[in-house]
């Protein structure tokens, strides 16, 4: 059977060996720079450079994370020389982002694999194998795909597949998250997300609250966990189990790992039809592991993930969005300032109890002393605690399980099996020979050996009592200081050997500190002669006339866009509009002189793919100019499967924040952009944007999701809905929702409107191609007066303002961290 890898997550030096040692193949980890866990205990150059041999040495590969979007300046000034180092003492692969990062690193260092990462957001082998050519060997799908869609992809790219087997959930899909980057300039993008999915809101609809006040974390899932399914996954054609948490404690890696490996190991032990029996005979063996993971990190219990289902109210932790802990009691007597719990599971010496109300934490505790399930544990409680005869109690730390898995897995690193073999003759130097194996590849179980000799002492004739075989496998055995436990040793011993101990101690440390050298240094590579390390910036030449984009997405905000002689160009929403009437909208567009591109969706998944390719005469009407692409997946299906030979541009989250990946782009025949709505003005500038639109008005998505408000608050609602529902938060700012339920995602739009009306001539000094308004929300009158100030303003240098207040200008002045 198929091996699979365990890739573990390594936000520090001690989950990295804690990691290794419970039995992960891989892990993967992030350096200073360029990460997407930035306030992670991220490795220094010098820590890095180590854990590279500590894990070469223990036959396990590691995976540096370079997934986040790179500013021009920091590609230009940073990346090879941060990506260099590590590259030649023997870094197994990178995962990227970015794709003007990809084409940098494959250009420079075309031998590193490199891994396509979640925040790519593919969903389909077509969008992935776009990226073949430029050294991607691996992609890291999407979580949202379930396991037939998994299936499809096997059979159809010879990419490896890495997918999410447990840890937390975003609720949007990677890589099209905005919110936490508008809300509060901490992009997600670059690693600093704030996670304002965890922050409490409030649903409504038409002014009417429709969420329960229970349940205000209306954007938390669940933690997925997906130990019951490994049977399901291991037979769905993925090569790599990934497991999130580089932000957790080292113990909760440990403990992961060791579960997941157990279940692996026994799958590959028993064979698809005895595990499954084995695990119906033997419940107790999964509950159990379950009950082991909740207490190191759940929050509301587990999901399994999208795998089997496609979103959710189950899948969702409405109530808290933290550690929820696990229940092992209930409140049954209160007396004054002391409550007795009466106990369902047993509770450990040092272990952190908390009291609920309807679910609301009342008060927590360290437990003083064990006490066994079934018994009663008296606590005093803080006077005026709101805690009552039937109140649950939650264990929210495990101290006994935490010192187990520290014991176990990080106190002490798990030696590496080592052979050898000793010689000795009188008059000849005693040698030893070390050999162990090393991995190249956590998918195979293909090895190297390798071998070192090193020569001692000559040997001395014993002049009373000579050395026996026994005396010398003891010293030589003593290997606890090192990596290494010899496996097998033999000794060869010719005459009557006299050997000095202190000669034979020395000689065995330094065979195992050469073989260990030897280890990883076998990794080790010499970078390939560079002759355009850093190539030049796009063409920032400025030029003095740019058009006017308006998107429409009904019916109603097209009159006014054809009435107005500035838009030269429309695009038309694809997943907002009819079909029925899109040849209309076109021809009445043509016949106003106007270009006309249509807009793909969001998330092109399988089934839309398929929609799309079976209907195409539906959609790809004759007379249009071109199309506007959001992912990989619409890219293939245009190029390659339908093959058309029209205009394909490129929207803002297809991201573009440096040369490399306009570059990128343009080798695939893109020359058009939209540029990020990430970049402020200076680093725009930078940038150029000599063949950049750029949008100067509309609501901007900050998440798009395949969970659903809607649905998890009231019921599902079939049918693309006028009236979008009302996101509340803290700060009574209102986020208005959109439910398309032909590609079933929800879109969330940011609180205020986008307006760069009155930064006319610092936008036109950038020069963009075209300055786009994305209409979303807008009647025909809001819609005309809004083109009708863009134009007062851009076109004739006049005044003009905007009705309202209420306007933001992104990240055009502050940019992102």
């Amino acid at each position: 059977m198929k091996k699979v890898e365990i890739l573990a997550p390594a936000g520090s030096i001690e989950s990295m060996r804690a990691a290794i040692n419970a039995g992960c193949d891989a892990v993967y980890i992030g350096g200073m720079k360029f990460g997407a866990r930035a306030y992670a205990n991220n490795l220094t150059e010098d820590m890095l450079l180590d854990a590279i041999d500590y894990a070469h040495v223990r036959g396990k590969q590691l995976y540096l994370t370079v997934n986040t979007l790179l500013k021009e300046e920091e590609l230009e000034d940073s990346l090879y020389e941060y990506i260099r180092k590590y590259y030649e003492h023997g870094l197994d692969a990178v995962i990227v982002q970015d794709v003007g990062v990809m084409r940098f690193i494959h250009r420079n260092f075309p031998d590193l694999p490199i891994h396509a990462s979640t925040q790519m957001t593919l969903t389909m082998a077509q969008g992935a194998d776009v990226l073949k050519e430029f050294g991607v060997t691996r992609m890291v799908i999407s979580r949202e795909l379930d396991l037939n869609e998994i299936k499809r992809i096997r059979e159809t790219t010879s990419l490896e597949i890495e997918s999410f087997v447990h840890g937390a959930l975003c609720y949007c899909y990677s890589g099209q998250c905005f919110m936490s980057s508008m809300i509060g300039g901490r992009s997600g993008n670059r690693g600093r997300c704030a996670q304002p999915c965890r922050m409490e809101y409030k649903v409504s609809e038409q002014g009417k609250r429709v969420s329960s006040t229970e349940e205000s974390y209306i954007l938390s899932p669940k933690d997925m966990c997906t130990l019951s399914n490994v049977a399901d996954l291991m037979e769905s054609g993925i090569d790599s189990f990934k497991i999130e948490g580089r932000m957790k404690r080292y113990e909760y890696s440990a403990g992961v790992v060791e579960a997941y490996r157990k279940e692996i190991d026994r799958y590959l032990e028993l064979g698809p039809n005895k595990y499954r029996e084995f695990h119906k005979n033997n419940p107790k063996v999964l509950k159990d592991e379950m009950l082991r993971l909740q207490d190191l990190y759940n929050r509301g219990g587990f999901n399994e993930g999208y795998y089997q289902s496609h979103n959710g109210k189950e899948m969702m932790s409405m109530h808290r969005p933290n550690h929820s802990g696990v229940l092992v009691g209930s409140v049954k007597a209160k007396k004054g300032i002391q409550a007795e719990i009466l106990l369902k599971e047993d509770v450990n010496a040092q272990d952190i109890l908390e009291f609920r109300n309807s679910g609301e934490k009342t008060y927590d505790f360290t437990v003083k002393d064990g006490v066994g399930k079934g018994s009663i544990l008296t606590t005093n409680v803080k006077p005026g605690s709101k805690i009552e005869i039937g109140d649950e109690v939650y264990r929210t730390k495990n101290e006994s399980l935490l010192s187990e898995l520290s014991m176990k897995y990080y106190d002490a690193d798990k030696k590496v099996l080592a052979y050898g073999s000793f010689y000795a003759k009188v008059g000849e130097p005693m040698n030893l020979t070390v050999w162990a194996d090393i991995s190249r590849d956590s998918l195979t179980n293909k090895t190297e050996q390798v071998t070192i000799t090193e020569y001692g002492e000559i040997v001395m004739e014993a002049k009373n009592q000579p050395m026996s075989e026994e005396n010398i496998r003891e010293k030589l055995m003593k290997t606890k200081d090192t990596p290494f436990e010899f496996d097998n040793l033999t000794i060869s011993l010719e005459g009557n050997v006299f050997l000095p101990v202190s000669k034979l101690n020395e000689l065995r440390r330094t065979a195992l500190i050469q073989l260990e050298e030897a280890m990883a240094s076998a990794f080790r590579r010499e970078v390939l002669d560079l002759s355009d390390n850093h190539p030049k910036q796009v063409d920032s030449k400025t030029k003095n006339q740019f058009g006017l984009i308006a998107t429409i997405r009904n019916k109603s905000q097209l009159p006014p866009v054809l009435d107005c002689p500035e838009v030269q160009i429309v695009y038309l929403d694809l997943a907002e509009l009819s079909r029925a009437e899109l040849p209309n909208f076109v021809a009445r567009c043509k016949e106003k002189g106007k270009k006309v591109f249509l807009l793909l969706p969001h998330i092109m998944r399988a089934s839309t793919y398929d929609e799309y390719l079976k209907n195409k005469e539906l959609w790809m009407v004759d007379t249009i100019d071109g199309y506007v692409i959001k992912n990989f997946e619409e890219l293939y299906l245009l190029r390659n499967a339908l093959e058309t030979s029209k205009e394909i541009r490129l929207d803002y989250n297809m991201y573009v924040l440096n040369h490399e990946a306009v570059k990128f782009y343009q080798d695939l025949g893109i020359n058009n952009f939209t540029a990020s709505i990430e970049l402020n003005q200076s680093e725009l500038m930078r940038l150029g944007c000599r063949n950049f639109d750029l949008l100067v008005y509309g609501y901007l998505p900050l998440m798009v999701s395949a969970q659903c408000v809607r649905k998890n608050t009231t019921e599902c609602k079939p049918g693309n809905l006028n009236q979008p529902a009302i996101l509340e938060d803290r700060m009574h700012m209102k986020f208005r929702v959109k439910t398309n339920c032909n590609y079933c995602y929800n879109t969330i739009y940011n609180s205020k409107c986008l307006s760069l009306l009155s930064n006319q001539s610092e936008v036109l000094a950038l020069a963009p191609n075209n300055l786009r308004l994305d209409f979303t929300f807008e009647d025909e009158n809001e819609v005309a007066e809004v083109l009708r100030q863009f134009v007062r303003v851009y076109c004739y240098g006049e005044t003009g303002s905007l009705p309202g207040e209420d306007y933001s200008k992104g990240h055009f002045k502050r940019g992102i961290l």
